[in-house]
């Protein structure tokens, strides 16, 4: 095999290199490590192929450090050998930095050729360079979009009410379905067991030790029983995550959002009654929730650039209906029922936001509520920045596009500028050559070095790019479920969503203000007037699918006029 005119493919010094991940997500299809080395070497006996070494192992290539491939650069280093052959090409690597190991290599020509057995090969020359380099940028994108495609089948299946991975002690995953589409069955007889411990530990009788032995000796409550493990007793330390987990109330928590658990599923406890029981193992009388990290903190000043902090007033119900500040009380004033013995209590939080300077010198202000905050983000994104799934996943799929399309640019564009700095070295050594050889002049020689910086003028160009890519997707993924997380009871969500909007919030004790990133208000602005201009674009309460003329169900271009925008 010779893919460059004056390489002989068949006299190099090889490397077998043979790769497959350790993660069990990766490269499920890729065969064994003992069928490639099979193959491979009888692929070097068939060709006679002199091989210096052979390179096997078993693990992930997104992440820059494995030891067998930094062998086979040692080796291609130390020029003992010159040519990699491998069963595919992705096989080298999935990460950027041994991507350009590899193409430094063969800039360097130290590494010549890139063989495979049934694939495309590759030798040092620049178009067969670009196409390497494509190679494995795809490669990586691949195991990107493996990434990308977990955690979107993972937040899928949240919002449908399941949690990912095994179920909770008390349910069972729905074998039937296929993996990764596994609901929850309920496991009668250990959730029964559960019940009965959250009943016993909610009368504030029994210590969490004491619940322990009752689980493991009277109930007899036991792990299930998988195909390496389980089947034992419970131990303490799974105890206090039973009590602590919030599944048993009907939520659970993915990314640092909220979601409810599918509503066919049974609910121990409730919430309040939840909060009672992480209150009781911390020790304390409030609950754990109840501390001064408040949701906008950090994000309001005032028009003048001054400080504004905020008041956290701490209330709860007790069950004879009495309101009351509890923070350093630990039972009703009017009934005197200890607040770790209540039933059913009811916690309120207030948080008001004020201006600490004039509060401090004692002039007048006028604070402002947390709930007013939310209320007015609500108002402004919910109109401005909030899409329908439809669009949402057209832009994104755009995004991908555009993107693609930038990387193969700039490969092509890479490629092109290294041919020109080497054309505009070698003409500049000529015109040196001339100049010391005295047939032109140094006036001469300035003036045609001028002319050749105008004609190679990328050859000094460092373009700098900007992470273009992934604002667009931050944004497009925020506009999906911002309202939502400012609706929920998740303070770092909110915190996190505003951190990514990059917002300022500003209180002039009349009115909020909203200042928003310069992304964020081009967008802003050009759905107004998009919006303006087709009434119909992103019409709420629609039925029908975005895109589809409601007279004869054909398809509009309602979401193009976005493309120019």
């Amino acid at each position: 095999m010779n893919n460059h005119k004056n390489l002989d493919t068949s006299k190099l010094n090889y490397v077998i290199y043979c790769r497959r991940s350790s993660e069990e997500g990766e490269d499920r299809q890729v065969q064994s490590l003992e069928t490639q080395l099979r193959e491979l070497t009888e692929h070097a006996q068939k060709n006679k192929l002199n091989v210096v070494e052979v390179i096997s192992e078993s693990k992930s290539a997104f992440t820059v450090g494995r030891e067998g491939f930094d062998r086979a650069i040692e080796l291609i280093k130390n020029r003992k050998a010159n040519a990699l052959l491998v069963v595919r090409a992705n096989r080298i690597s999935r990460n950027a930095i041994d991507a350009g190991r590899i193409i430094s290599l063969m800039d360097e020509k130290k590494l010549l050729y890139i063989r495979t057995a049934n694939s495309a090969c590759y030798t040092s020359s620049s178009s067969e360079k670009m196409m390497l380099a494509l190679e494995l940028i795809f490669s990586k994108k691949d195991s990107d979009d493996k990434g990308d495609m977990v955690r979107e089948g993972q937040k899928t299946k949240a919002l449908k009410g399941f949690p990912h991975g095994v179920a909770a002690l008390g349910f069972l995953n729905d074998r039937s379905e296929e993996k990764g589409n596994r609901k929850w069955t309920v496991d009668n007889g250990r959730l029964n067991k559960i019940k009965t411990l959250f009943d016993m530990f909610l009368t504030g009788t029994y210590s969490v030790g004491k619940l322990h032995k009752h689980a493991v000796g009277p109930l007899k409550l036991t792990t299930v029983k998988r195909k390496r493990s389980g089947g034992e007793p419970i131990v303490i330390s799974r105890m206090y995550e039973i009590l602590k987990d919030p599944i048993y109330a009907g939520f659970f928590y993915y990314g640092d959002e909220r979601y409810e658990l599918e509503k066919s599923l049974p609910r121990l406890i409730t919430e309040a009654q939840h909060e009672k029981i992480k209150a009781i193992i911390s020790g304390k009388n409030i609950p754990k929730t109840q501390h001064h990290t408040t949701t906008y903190s950090g994000f309001i000043t005032s028009d003048t650039g001054d400080c504004v902090g905020q008041d956290v007033k701490f209330q709860l119900i007790c069950d004879c209906k009495h309101k009351f500040a509890f923070k350093r009380r630990t039972m009703c004033p009017r009934c005197g029922v200890a607040i770790e013995q209540m039933e059913n209590p009811k916690h309120l939080f207030y948080t008001w936001h004020y201006n600490v300077r004039k509060k401090k010198a004692g002039l007048p202000y006028t604070s402002l509520n947390e709930d007013k905050v939310t209320l007015s983000l609500v108002e402004l994104f919910s109109n401005k920045l909030t899409f329908s799934p439809d669009i949402v996943e057209w832009s994104k799929k755009h995004i991908h596009e555009m993107k693609d399309k930038e990387v193969s640019d700039k490969v092509f564009l890479s490629q092109i500028q290294k041919e020109h700095a080497s054309e505009f070295e070698e003409k500049k050594r000529r015109t040196r050559v001339m100049l010391r050889d005295k047939q032109i002049t140094q006036e001469e020689y300035d003036a045609d070095i001028a002319t050749l910086q105008r004609e190679y003028p990328d050859t000094k160009e460092k373009k700098v790019g900007t992470d273009w890519y992934s604002r667009m997707m931050e944004i497009t993924d925020i506009s999906s479920r911002i309202v939502n997380v400012l609706n929920s009871n998740n303070v770092q969500a909110k915190r996190n969503i505003l951190a990514a909007l990059g917002s300022n919030l500003v209180w002039n004790d009349k009115e909020l203000l909203i200042i928003n990133r310069p992304e964020i208000d081009v967008l802003i602005n050009g759905v107004t007037k998009i919006r303006s201009e087709y009434p119909k674009f992103e019409p709420r309460n629609h039925v029908m699918d975005k895109g589809l003329n409601e007279k004869t169900s054909e398809f509009s271009p309602v979401f193009s006029t976005m493309l120019h925008r």
